[in-house]
């Protein structure tokens, strides 16, 4: 197929005292929607190495990540592909400044799913922040906007969800 494109990339949740730091994307695709911070990881990078470059690029805050998932994101409109690292950070050091990205805010564990989040996020995010060991792992058909048209994520041999 004509068009494809293939990214890795990461997406990190920082938490703290029962808040989670949420960026309101400023630029397309997925304008305006809420997500963690992360981005591409570069070509002499792992994705753990991403993940850590890219919160202190957007937030100023030095992070120490835990992988909670892998997630392939699939742009069914304009045929691109992220294989995403997910991690999540409840230890870092460092005063949030302004990000280029978007608008940087503490949002409370409770009012995450109130937030306009992108799709595939809202999707994952119960087994980013669940107690249980082990990754998940999973794949999302979304539009230009991150709108899930299907998707599937699991744990080990056990379906978590699917539709």
């Amino acid at each position: 197929m004509l068009g494809q494109k293939v990214t890795v990339g990461d997406v990190c949740f920082v938490t703290q005292k029962g808040k989670v730091l949420l960026l309101r994307r400023n630029k397309r695709l997925m304008q305006g929607k809420w997500t963690g911070v992360g981005g591409k990881t570069q070509f002499l990078e792992e994705p753990l190495e991403s993940c850590i470059r890219e919160v202190k690029e957007e937030t100023g805050l030095d992070i120490k990540p835990e992988l909670r998932g892998v997630a392939t994101t699939i742009n069914i409109v304009d045929n691109s592909k992220w294989f995403l690292f997910v991690y999540i950070a409840d230890q870092f050091t460092g005063e949030v400044k302004e990000c280029n990205e978007g608008t940087l805010e503490w949002i409370d564990e409770n009012e995450l799913y109130k937030k306009n989040l992108i799709g595939f996020i809202e999707k994952m995010l119960p087994y980013v922040f669940d107690k249980k060991e082990g990754i998940f792992t999973g794949k999302f058909l979304h539009d230009d906007e991150g709108n899930v048209k299907s998707y599937v994520l699991r744990r080990g041999k056990e379906t978590l969800e699917s539709r």
